[in-house]
């Protein structure tokens, strides 16, 4: 949509000063400050504006639509024994499949918004002050009454996940009419990156939108449960990462055959599918190819906690694919940062970056 002088003019203001009042734009240009009000009402329904501070759009901004969590990671000290306390170390940070996806694309220099809901609480406030340090909030909605979800992880002594329990009640906000309340904010991305912590009609929203205006959307699993929230019409979704439980309860089969899984994407519609198994390592395919990926094994003295492994996973396929490197080299960068992950304490390695990310990839390359 073209754009007058005047619209021109503000744009180029708020590059320079992206917190100046209307009054000061009014002033610079020499119009009333009604009218600079018009103006920017105009260019945010155009889609070049979101919120305040106001925020342009740029090509290579990326929405994150989906979960974010206060996580509490238990550690335990001793072997796992039930009906009796447990002696435990405990680290709080801030989570969620879609937030720890934001927070892996903004280390790897994305520009990156997330699109969640948090309660009015102590923890909502965290997760808000938290992710604004490296990542854009304005589309994170603070709900009265409702209480930020909540992550628990018990963690054995070799890194591994002995339970995890989730209060995401207040996830089934995440509904349609919550996608279409924010359609302005998703057009300022080129890429959307969902989890399913959002609703069906949810997702359905986003692969409508998506396909309207030829967005880029990838979808990324949660866990088995939450697969009653996948779209039965997937056709056209960009990028499908889920693990091999979660493709069987989708598709309600009991093969293990991880070339099959991805095939049975392929066939729902999906351009690209990828289909992990941890330690088993993963399946990729698009059109009629399909292709094996090595884990890449960490030995198990320098595995810390597995916590967001497949988020990093995710999120390093997705960045590969954005800088349009070929299918084979970003599930070789996925795999490289999913063994990264998991030998920190944090769900995203605090050294990741583009150019530790080529360092590393460039030990496996033949």
């Amino acid at each position: 949509m073209s754009l007058n002088e005047n619209e021109i003019k503000i744009l180029e203001i708020l590059k320079n000063d992206p917190f100046i009042s209307q009054k000061e734009i009014a002033e610079q240009l020499g119009l009333s400050r009604p009218s600079i009000a018009n103006l920017i009402s105009t260019l945010q329904d155009k889609g070049h504006i979101l919120g305040k501070p106001y925020v342009l759009k740029t090509d290579e901004y990326l929405t994150c639509v989906g979960g974010s969590s206060l996580d509490l990671t238990l550690k335990l000290q001793e072997d796992f024994l039930l009906e009796t306390s447990n002696p435990v170390t405990t680290e709080i940070s801030v989570g969620g499949v879609v937030r720890n996806i934001a927070k892996n694309l903004s280390q790897l220099s994305h520009k990156v918004s997330l699109m969640s809901v948090v309660g009015d609480d102590a923890s909502g406030e965290e997760i808000i002050n938290q992710s604004r340090k490296i990542m854009e909030v304005f589309a994170t909605d603070k709900l009265k009454g409702e209480t930020t979800g909540t992550y628990y992880a018990v963690i054995n002594q070799k890194g591994h996940m002995e339970v995890g329990l989730a209060n995401m009640n207040i996830n089934d906000h995440m509904n349609r009419s919550w996608i279409l309340e924010h359609k302005r904010h998703l057009s300022l991305s080129s890429w959307i990156v969902c989890d399913m912590n959002v609703s069906k009609d949810a997702i359905e929203a986003l692969i409508e939108f998506k396909r309207e205006e030829n967005k880029k959307l990838a979808i990324v699993g949660v866990s088995g449960p939450k697969m009653k929230n996948c779209p039965d019409d997937l056709n056209g979704v960009d990028l499908m990462i889920v693990n091999q439980d979660e493709s069987e309860r989708y598709f309600k089969t009991k093969t293990n055959d991880l070339e099959k899984l991805c095939q049975m994407w392929l066939d729902k519609g999906v351009q690209k599918a990828v289909v992990t198994a941890g330690i088993n390592g993963s399946v990729f395919g698009e059109g009629k190819l399909i292709k094996k990926r090595e884990a890449i094994i960490v030995p198990p003295e320098k595995v810390v906690d597995v916590t967001g492994a497949g988020d990093s996973f995710s999120a390093a396929l997705i960045s590969a694919l954005i800088h349009k490197e070929s299918f084979e080299k970003a599930m070789l960068h996925a795999a490289i940062t999913a063994s990264l992950t998991i030998q920190s304490p944090l769900t995203a390695h605090p050294k990741l970056s583009k150019q530790f990310l080529k360092k590393e990839s460039k030990k496996y390359e033949i």
